[in-house]
């Protein structure tokens, strides 16, 4: 079965004193990337919320497993700082479990 996470995450020390846009800062970027998928993660939505300089994402995996796996590894290496990430609820889903 399929697991889908809501994931916020600061940029992790990887990033400290790297410039926003640089070829440093795209090649963290690209092995960010490259974990997700190597997770087998895909990515519904995802991106740089300048608002609170974090990067939200939606990624769906075939598991749970995968998708802690794949936090486990941007801490490991210092990529993402986790503020938060759990189970991504559509509202028709959510609504019908609230409402019943």
């Amino acid at each position: 079965m399929s697991y889908t996470s809501f994931s916020i995450l600061r940029p992790g020390r990887a990033y400290d004193r790297i410039k926003m846009g640089s070829d440093e800062w795209n090649a963290l970027m690209a092995r960010q990337q490259s974990i997700i998928a190597d997770g087998k993660g895909e990515t519904v939505v995802g991106g740089w919320a300048a608002g609170i300089g974090k990067f939200v994402n939606v990624i769906t995996y075939p598991d749970v497993d995968c998708s802690t796996g794949v936090i486990a590894r941007l801490f490991a290496e210092q990529l993402g700082e986790v503020e938060s990430s759990g189970p991504f609820v559509p509202i028709d889903d959510w609504m019908s479990k609230v409402s019943g």
